[in-house]
C-alpha cells in the first residue's frame, strides 16, 4: 500500500505545491513500524535553490511539544517529578502570579501536557535572531519587543490573539482543554530547575541520544542543512528564534522525525520507547485525558504532549505544528506499526498536509 500512495504523492505533490506556493516539502511513509519511504520535493531555500533532501532541518513548531511529553516523562520515571503534583513545586525561578479565582495547586505537570490545566492560551511568539538578549523567562512576564510588521500581519491573517501577556490562569485548571504554548513554557522551566542544566541539553541527552535523533536541535548552526521559512505567497522570510523550546523549538529532518514516531510504536520484541522510556510512559503519554476538540464527527482527545482519536477502532496518536512560515505533522498508529510525516517551509501548506494525511488515515483505519 505504502509504495502506491508513495507513488501517487510524486504524481500528485508538485503540481499542489505549485498551487500553494510551498517550495519544499519531505514526507515519511512507515509500515511495519519503520520509513519505508522518504520522499522530498521541491526546494530548501526558493531564493538558493537548494533541494530538500532527507537531511534537510524543518522547525517542528508544536511537535515539539510531543517530543518534549518524552521529555518530562524520563523525570517521571527517574522518580524526579510527579505527573500530579502542583508544578510550582518544581520551579525555583519562577511564580505564577496568585489568583483569586483558581487553585494553582491543581495546575499539575499532567494536565500541562494535556492542555487542561488552564494555563493562558497564548504564548511565547518568536523574537528575530539578533535579539539574543530575551529569554523564556522574559516571556513568560511578558517582556517581548513589539511585534514587527512581518509577525503582525500573521496575527491579522490567522485572527490570532497578541502573546505577550504576562503567564496567568485564565481557566478552571482540570475543566477543559485550552491549548497553551504557555502550559508547556511551566514545564520547560520545570525540568531545567529539576535537572540543572538548560532544557535544549536535557531533550538531547535524554531523548535525541537514545533514538538516533541525530539531526535534531533547538538552533540553526552554521554549516548545516536547514530549510528557510516562506510566507503564503511563497517568498523567503526571516526565520524566528522560539523562546519555549518545549513549545515549538525543535529543528529537526524528516528523518529524524520518523525515528521519533516509530519509537513511539509497539515495535514486536522491543515493544514502544525506543531505548529512551519504557512501554508504559509511552502509554500513559498515549492514554486518554479528556476531550480536546471536534472536526465534523470525530472527537479528538487529549493525550500527554499528544493527539488521539479512534479511527476505525484503531488508536491513533498525532500532533501538528505550524508559525510564520513553517508547517509540520507526524500521524501514527502504534498498535499496528504504520504511519506519515510531513515537513513544509511555508504558512500556506496546511492545504498540502490535510488531505494527505486525511487519505493515508483512512487507508490505515480501513485495512
Amino acid at each position: 500500500m505504502s509504495d502506491t500512495f508513495a507513488e501517487e504523492l510524486r504524481q500528485s505533490l508538485p503540481a499542489e505545491m505549485e498551487r500553494l506556493n510551498v517550495p519544499g516539502c519531505a514526507v515519511a511513509l512507515i509500515r511495519d513500524f519503520a520509513p519505508t519511504e522518504i520522499i522530498c520535493f521541491g526546494t530548501a531555500d526558493r531564493a538558493g535553490g537548494e533541494a530538500v533532501t532527507a537531511d534537510t532541518r524543518f522547525s517542528l513548531q508544536s511537535v515539539s511539544k510531543s517530543i518534549a511529553a518524552w521529555a518530562v516523562m524520563t523525570l517521571v520515571e527517574q522518580g524526579r517529578l510527579d505527573l500530579d503534583r502542583p508544578i510550582g513545586d518544581y520551579h525555583r525561578r519562577w511564580t505564577l502570579p496568585p489568583s483569586e479565582h483558581f487553585d494553582l495547586s491543581l495546575v499539575t505537570p499532567r494536565r500541562l501536557l494535556s492542555h487542561h490545566a488552564g494555563v493562558t492560551v497564548a504564548g511565547f511568539r518568536g523574537v528575530e535572531l539578533d535579539q539574543t538578549q530575551y529569554t523564556l523567562l522574559d516571556a513568560m512576564q511578558g517582556r517581548l519587543p513589539p511585534p514587527n510588521a512581518e509577525q503582525t500581519a500573521h496575527y491579522e491573517y490567522w485572527d490570532l490573539p497578541r502573546d505577550d501577556d504576562i503567564i496567568t490562569v485564565t481557566h478552571p485548571p482540570g475543566q477543559g482543554w485550552n491549548y497553551s504554548n504557555a502550559g508547556f513554557g511551566l514545564l520547560e522551566l520545570g525540568v531545567e530547575d529539576i535537572t540543572g542544566t538548560s532544557f535544549a541539553d536535557y531533550v538531547a541527552q535524554a531523548v535525541f541520544a537514545p533514538l538516533g535523533m541525530d539531526s535534531a536541535c533547538f538552533a540553526r548552526h552554521e554549516g548545516l542543512p536547514y530549510a528557510r521559512p516562506h510566507n503564503r505567497q511563497g517568498q523567503p522570510i526571516q526565520d524566528y528564534r522560539w523562546l519555549c523550546g518545549a513549545a515549538g523549538g525543535v529543528y529537526a529532518s524528516i528523518a529524524d522525525l520518523a525515528r521519533f514516531a516509530c519509537a513511539g510504536m509497539a515495535i514486536p520484541g522491543r515493544g514502544k520507547g525506543g531505548g529512551a522510556l519504557s512501554p508504559a510512559s509511552v502509554e500513559t503519554m498515549h492514554s486518554d485525558h479528556g476531550h480536546a476538540f471536534d472536526i465534523d464527527d470525530r472527537q479528538f482527545r487529549a493525550g500527554l504532549g499528544h493527539v488521539i482519536l479512534d479511527l476505525g477502532g484503531l488508536l491513533n496518536v498525532h500532533h501538528s505544528g505550524g508559525s510564520i512560515g513553517w508547517r509540520s505533522i507526524y500521524s501514527i498508529f502504534p498498535e499496528t506499526g504504520t504511519g506519515i510525516c510531513m515537513l513544509m517551509n511555508a504558512e500556506g501548506a496546511n492545504e498540502l498536509w490535510q488531505p494527505v494525511v486525511f487519505r493515508w488515515n483512512q487507508q490505515q483505519s480501513q485495512g
